[in-house]
């Protein structure tokens, strides 16, 4: 093998190299940024799941004692940006409340205090937002 030979092969071996490297470094990038911005294939496809918890107290006189508390919700894997709408039930049955929406953020969590209130330390209260049912049972004492 002549001198004058050795060059070309080494020249075409980091033509590729120099070209594998700005392809694989080129998707990596695309990659970083599509999971950033949480493209729909790298967001985690979380189950919905609906938490109740009790508010603050109404100070309402329908609803005297320690036990009686506003409906909370934390809404965690819901659609980013959503509104959901939120039925409830409870121990005494469903009638007594009013249907909530409750607005997702960008990362598909929301958390609020509803209008809705309820009283029994005994009883339990459940609210269904979207395909998801959460209830906290039982109710409790302040």
């Amino acid at each position: 093998m002549s001198s004058a030979e050795s060059p070309t092969p080494l020249k075409r071996t980091s033509a590729i190299v120099t070209l594998v490297a700005t392809v694989v470094g080129t998707v990596l990038a695309y990659l970083s940024l599509a999971a950033a911005v949480k493209w729909p294939p790298f967001q985690a496809s979380a189950t919905p799941t609906v938490t109740v918890f009790r508010g603050g107290p109404p100070q309402n006189p329908n609803c005297p004692g320690s036990a009686c508390a506003y409906v909370g919700l934390q809404l965690t894997g819901f659609t980013p940006g959503s509104a959901v709408r939120c039925t409830f039930d409870s121990a005494e049955g469903p009638t007594f409340f009013g249907a909530y929406t409750a607005t997702v953020d960008e990362d598909g969590n929301g958390r609020a205090v509803t209008t809705n209130y309820y009283g029994q330390p005994q009883g339990w209260v459940s609210a269904t937002c979207g395909e998801a049912t959460g209830a906290l049972n039982p109710w409790g004492d302040s």
